[in-house]
């Protein structure tokens, strides 16, 4: 099983956002930076052994990207449909 962490604690902004989601999954330096292009890359994943995602620091994010937040939990419930081995979970 692989385990990933994702820390947002004290994120300001959308592009440290998905420098973190980026760095966090191992992206290819061409990914593009939106929800579209997030959903595509995690599908990745499926056929993979299961995966873990534990997500800290929602709670620490300024309120216009914590609602921002929103939008990408709601790509890791999709994809957690499409692909059920890939889990997520919020911590903080």
């Amino acid at each position: 099983m692989q385990e990933i962490v994702l820390d947002f604690t004290g994120c300001k902004y959308i592009m440290r956002l998905y420098d973190i989601l980026q760095e966090g999954f191992g992206f290819p330096d061409w990914f593009g930076r939106n929800l579209d292009a997030l959903w595509d890359l995690l599908r990745d994943y499926a056929g993979c052994p299961p995966v873990i995602v534990t997500i800290n620091g929602v709670g620490t994010m300024p309120e216009d990207l914590r609602s921002y937040m929103g939008e990408v939990l709601a790509v890791f419930a999709d994809v957690h449909e499409e692909v059920p081995q890939m889990c997520f979970e919020v911590i903080s």
